[in-house]
Formats: structure tokens, sequence, C-alpha cells
């Protein structure tokens, strides 16, 4: 059967009577019949608006009672969670093109914002990135702020500082409200660079430098603005005392490289001496101290973090320590693996057996691969590894499937 012959036939009343029970009797069906429509310019401007603004009210009301409901239970199902965001995208995408009245936007902050203080959604990063896409005007603004106020959150608070120094342009409230809010080096930096764009600098070094002593949370931003301030002023020895009190801050490698490269030649042993004895003395930084070690070839200190201090509980493959640990000191890495292999196995269980058998795969490469003993390995493993596959059938089935011998 040929429905499109068939339709040819149908007269031009029923077939519009067709069309018409075809579009009451499904939704889906209705928009299609009128991107249909506008996709071959058969409504005028004032149907045009009209369509725009109903598909704005539909899916804009279901986005709401979805965020809505996940407000009130703490979240809901992915579909629903795709099905808001699609629905805003189709909304903004109509704002954006200039399709709906500029009355929408104010309306979608109000619902927006206040399912935002509800803050138990899971939607509070993506409202914000609507906000940002809706507000474009001042009293856009001033409305989000007038929301804002109600809330107590430190992160909020942060947002209307934003909104008074980058949306609106309002200088005094921001800084009367940043002074007021001055807790993590973040708020520090942030104040630092405001005072440093209207051109006082000494300030905008002294509430840097306050923040290094007083800030709360992450400083490294703050650490590497007031180095840039020394470094402009020519103040070396100052920026250099800087980098070693931001490595005790927080050791990492690259602020132990970066300290001693910055150092002058005649100081740069004692530089590296000083902050090497301080991670010595902090056992909670040891990973630094091995990456120091690795890299500059401390292989004994290296061994001690391997075997002694570092641990790898969900090991899966030999760590680059272990390779080059393998080939400095092959017999006291036996060892290691040896007491590895032995506690794992002890454990009677298959994730345990897998770990164990790449332990004793490192054993087999070192003795044979690196000493050129495969007697040894040999003897290693009818003592020790056969009477295991004869004994723990899991083992065996784990070894075989690793290629075992």
């Amino acid at each position: 059967m040929n429905i499109r012959t068939i339709l040819k036939r149908i007269p031009h009343d029923d077939l519009l009577e067709l069309i018409m029970r075809l579009i009451q009797s499904n939704k889906k069906a209705q928009e299609k019949a009128l991107h249909f429509l506008e996709n071959k310019g058969y409504l005028n401007d004032e149907e045009l608006a009209q369509k725009h603004y109903n598909e704005y009210r539909e899916k804009f009301a279901e986005a709401i009672d979805i965020i809505s409901e996940f407000n009130m239970y703490g979240g809901g199902p992915e579909d629903d969670e795709d099905r808001a965001y699609e629905n805003m995208e189709q909304v903004l995408s109509l704002l954006e093109e200039g399709k709906l009245p500029d009355e929408c936007r104010e309306e979608m902050i109000h619902e927006l914002m206040e399912q935002y203080l509800e803050g138990n959604s899971g939607f509070d990063d993506a409202i914000w990135d609507w906000i940002e896409r809706i507000a474009c005007e001042e009293a856009h603004w001033r409305l989000v702020l007038s929301y804002l106020k109600q809330s107590n959150s430190k992160y909020d608070q942060s947002l209307m500082l934003d909104i008074y120094r980058h949306k609106l342009g309002d200088e005094e409230t921001y800084e009367q409200m940043r002074i007021q809010q001055l807790t993590y080096g973040s708020d520090y930096l942030d104040y630092a660079q405001f005072l440093e764009q209207k051109g006082e600098k000494k300030k905008a070094l002294e509430i840097a430098e306050k923040g290094l002593r007083e800030g709360e949370g992450f400083l490294g931003a703050l650490y590497e603005y007031v180095f840039e301030q020394y470094e402009q002023m020519g103040e070396k020895e100052k920026a250099l005392q800087l980098l070693k009190q931001q490595f005790q801050h927080r050791p990492s490698y690259e602020l132990y490289k970066k300290a001693i490269a910055y150092a002058a030649p005649s100081v740069k042993e004692a530089v590296k001496e000083e902050l090497y004895a301080l991670l010595t003395r902090q056992s909670f930084y040891s990973y630094v101290k091995a990456e120091i070690d690795y890299n500059e070839g401390n292989s004994k200190e290296l061994l001690q973090y391997v075997t002694k201090t570092a641990s790898f509980p969900f090991y899966s493959d030999p760590s680059k320590y272990e390779r080059y640990l393998n080939e400095h000191h092959p017999l006291e890495m036996i060892t290691y693996y040896k007491q590895k292999a032995e506690q794992l196995i002890g454990q009677r269980k298959r994730s345990a057996y897998r770990q164990a058998i790449v332990y004793i795969e490192e054993i087999r490469h070192v003795y044979i691969d690196i000493l050129g003993q495969p007697d040894k390995w040999k003897a290693y493993f009818n003592s020790v590894i056969a009477p295991y596959q004869q004994r723990l059938p899991a083992f065996l089935d784990e070894w075989k499937k690793r290629g075992g011998e």
C-alpha cells in the first residue's frame, strides 16, 4: 500500500481534517508541523512571535519543574536532568537570537534565582551559567543581587563582589565589601589586583603580603603575584626568600627546581641543601623528596622511600622508581618484591594474587634480564611459586592469565 498515492486522491477538506486530527493527537506532531510551517515561510511575524513565546513558556516551565523537584529530593533521574539542560539550551537560544521579548529575561532570573537559593538540586553551577547568559542590563544584575543578599554563603558573597566590580562598575561598593571579606588567599589576590588596576601598587603589595600571612586555603596564586611584584621591583633577594617560604608552605618538585634555578650561582648549592633538609624533616612530603632523589640520582635515599616509606595499595605495574632501582639495587629490590609477593598471596584473594604476580614478574625480570642469573630465578620459582600453583587453584588461574610459565 502506497500512502502517498492515496493522499493524492483525498479532497482538500478531508486532507486538512486528517492533518488536524494527527496534530491534536500528538504534541510532538504539532511541534513538527509548526517547525515545518516556519521553515517554509508560511508564518507571519505575529504568528512566529507567538510560536516562539509558546515554546519558551513550555520548555522553561518544564525545566523549572524538574529543578524544583531535584531541590526537593536532592537529585533525580538522569533523563530528567538531561531534559532540563536541553530545554534551557533551547530557551536561551531563542533569547539570544532575539526571538523572545525582553520581559522574559526578568521572569527567568526570578524563577532561576529562587531555585538557586534552595541549593539542593545539583544545578547550582548551571543556573549561574544561565544567569550569565540572561542578564544583560544593570537592572538584571541588581535583581540578581537582591536574591544573593538573602544568602549567607561566602561563595554567594564572592559572586556579589564580582557583580559590583565587573557587571556594575561600582568600585566603591565593591571595595567596601571586599575589605570586610578577606578570608582566603583568593580574596586577598582579588583585592590586590583591584588596587593595582587603580594605580595603588604599594597598597596592593601590602595587601598581598598580608594575605600570605593571614589568608586561608590555597595561596599558590597569591605567592605568584607577590613574586612577580618583587621581580618588577628588582628585589631579587626578597623574591628568592619568598620562593623558599612558598616551598616551606607547600613543597613540590617544580617549586624546588624554580627556587634553585632562580638563586644566584653563589648560593645555589646552599638553597638546594636548605630545601632538601626541610623535606628530610617533614615526612608528610616524602613523596616530593623521592621525586628529587629520583631525578638527582640519590638511589640509596630512593630505595629507602620505596621499600620502607611508600605504599602502593593499588599496585598494577612497576613504578618508574622501582624500574630505576632494579638497575641500581637489584638484590635489595628482589628482597623487597619477595616480601610483597608473600604478603599478598597470604591474603588468599584473586585481586591480591594478581598484584602478587606483578611483583613475581619483576623478580624474574631482575634475575634474568639484569643480573643474568636464570638459575636463581628457576630455583626461586621451583621452591616458592610452584607450590602455590599446586595448593591455590585461583593463583594458578591468574598466573596463566598473565602468561606465566
